[in-house]
């Protein structure tokens, strides 16, 4: 029962960070357009299909459903796609963002629910902080690959 409630406080604020992420975006888009969920790049759509995969594992405990969240991102940052900067601080953020993943594997092995959720946690953090460095970086960074 304790175990339940630690790792409900811990999910919850996962999903909050998410939420209030993608309720950030929304909001903006009354400036400007926003995409939706269809017309997202067809690479984002996997991660996004991933990373929720995890989340529902996490909310059921489901360590297999976690686990294999977890090793499909992983497989997927290291396609070429996924590699869109060559920058030094690109390549740590891949690195972070991977060792994140790391994190919720084990947990997910070691049927640790908050050690997963912590990983998915600083996982959340590493995409929001990516993606916000791809879009500040984008128009004055000469060394993207595409």
């Amino acid at each position: 029962m304790n175990r339940t409630i630690v790792s409900a406080a811990m999910v919850i604020p996962a999903a909050l960070v998410v939420s209030l992420a993608f309720g950030a975006m929304q909001q903006s888009g009354n400036q400007q357009k926003v995409k939706d969920a269809a017309s997202l790049d067809p690479f984002m759509q996997l991660k996004l299909v991933h990373s929720k995969d995890i989340l529902e594992g996490l909310a059921t405990e489901d360590f297999e459903m976690i686990a294999k969240g977890a090793q499909s991102l992983t497989a997927l940052s290291l396609e070429s796609s996924w590699n869109v900067y060559t920058t030094e601080k690109y390549l740590q953020q891949s690195s972070d963002f991977r060792q994140s993943l790391k994190i919720i594997k084990e947990g997910a092995h070691e049927k640790n629910i908050d050690r997963a959720a912590l990983g998915y946690l600083n996982m959340t953090v590493q995409c929001l902080e990516c993606h916000r460095y791809l879009k500040t970086t984008q128009t004055t960074d000469k060394n993207l690959v595409k």
